[in-house]
């Protein structure tokens, strides 16, 4: 008989035990799978945004919620900065950076950022077209890939932001007196580019026209703010600007510390706040670790206690399918047969369960919006995971497995 199919039988003879170890292995299997698919992917999409941004100039406040909100979209600004204050960085011929990205932030469309920019996004992350054009002139729109799947908008739509980056009810605090075209939608980059709605920075200057300072260019009277030198021709206020520095040197170091002693603008660098944040999770992270291999080896102590009864259980069995003529190998290849067997199905359904509980869970907490994570994806060597699973399944069935085939036969049939 197939080794395989008499591990199924001797199973099934015994459904409490197995299905408490088979609960136990799905409980491993999902939480390991949950744990890694969902650490895998937030630490590359932190990565992958990060881009060529070395440091973020903001409003004073939290540096954190800065690199958040400005780079990752997934926090509020810390305020505005005006334009006066940065308008030095944004020249093409400063000595120490090389790029200059301004950024301006506080509207949406059904849940999707609204992020008032410049062409220079274009090389501040590589972006090609699925159709239509970058904007020339305001309240046109370029919208992410992502975004556009799920809005439904097309080549010359239009639609009417909302006021506030959190609120998803487009009907709530509208601009109603201004309307937006979609004349680009981007391909998939795989970055946060593909949740946002990139506009002109001038278009958010006319949304709020009635909040920022009474001047000519706050009522967006002027022609449209399309690049780095029209911001540098006009006056207003901005979320943010991002920086890419020529180099690292002495100067590029000190940057930072200068804005922060030297000027009313905040200074934050992602790589270092990134870093903090890593540090605040990564107890978290250990723990949930210990308890996953905790929880992995109660599995294999319950499975080789399993074994081990029913090896008990089943001596005389194994004494007559020994007189019978079955060889020691076969004994301990149906015995690891079943450990194996148990591992792998137990190990395999906690691994599909996490990626149909995240996929359940993803969009009412909106984790791939925020975090980039999905459910229909494969974290690098999770393939692996089931193989491991029976590896250490066979290891728990060893000793049960050796002590079967060691069983004495004329001793047990005579003792029965």
């Amino acid at each position: 008989m197939n080794a395989f199919l008499l591990a199924w039988k001797n199973l099934k003879h015994r459904p409490l035990n197995t299905g408490f170890n088979l609960l136990l292995l799905i409980l491993a299997g999902g939480l390991i799978t949950l744990g890694l698919l969902v650490n895998s992917q937030f630490e590359n999409h932190f990565n992958k945004n990060l881009g060529k941004t070395d440091l973020i100039l903001a409003a004073k406040g939290s540096p954190l919620q800065s690199v958040l909100c400005n780079l990752f979209h997934i926090d509020f600004p810390t305020g505005n900065i005006p334009l006066s204050d940065c308008k030095v960085f944004l020249k093409e011929n400063h000595p120490i950076i090389k790029s200059a990205l301004p950024i301006a932030l506080g509207d949406q469309y059904a849940g999707f950022r609204l992020v008032g920019t410049t062409d220079t996004y274009g090389h501040w992350t590589p972006i090609q077209f699925e159709t239509g054009q970058w904007f020339d002139k305001d309240f046109h729109a370029v919208i992410g890939s992502e975004a556009a799947i799920k809005t439904g908008l097309k080549i010359n739509d239009t639609f009417i932001s909302g006021h506030g980056i959190q609120t998803e009810n487009v009907n709530e605090h509208q601009h109603d007196e201004h309307q937006f075209k979609v004349c680009g939608i981007l391909k998939p980059t795989g970055t946060i580019t593909d949740q946002l709605i990139l506009i002109s920075i001038s278009s958010y200057w006319a949304l709020h026209h009635d909040e920022v300072a009474e001047d000519h260019s706050a009522h967006h009277h002027g022609p449209a703010c399309l690049t780095n030198q029209d911001l540098i021709n006009t006056e207003g206020e901005i979320t943010s600007v991002l920086l890419e520095f020529k180099g690292t040197n002495i100067q590029s170091l000190n940057f930072g510390r200068s804005i922060n002693e030297n000027t009313e603008m905040m200074a934050a660098s992602p790589a270092i706040e990134l870093n903090r944040l890593y540090e605040l999770t990564g107890t978290a992270t250990e723990l949930l670790s210990f308890v996953l291999i905790a929880l992995v080896l109660i599995s294999l102590l319950s499975l080789f206690i399993s074994l081990w009864q029913a090896m008990e259980e089943r001596k005389y069995e194994m004494a007559l399918l020994r007189f019978a003529g079955a060889s020691p190998s076969k004994i301990i290849r149906w015995t690891l047969s079943e450990a194996a067997l148990l591992s792998f199905s137990g190990v395999t359904i906690g691994m599909i369960l996490a990626h149909i509980l995240l996929a359940i869970v993803n969009p009412l907490l909106k984790l791939e919006m925020k975090y980039g994570i999905r459910a229909d994806v494969l974290f690098p060597g999770e393939w692996l995971i089931p193989i491991a699973a029976c590896l250490l399944g066979i290891l728990a069935a060893l000793i049960p497995a050796v002590r079967a085939m060691k069983t004495d036969i004329h001793h047990t049939l005579s003792s029965e």
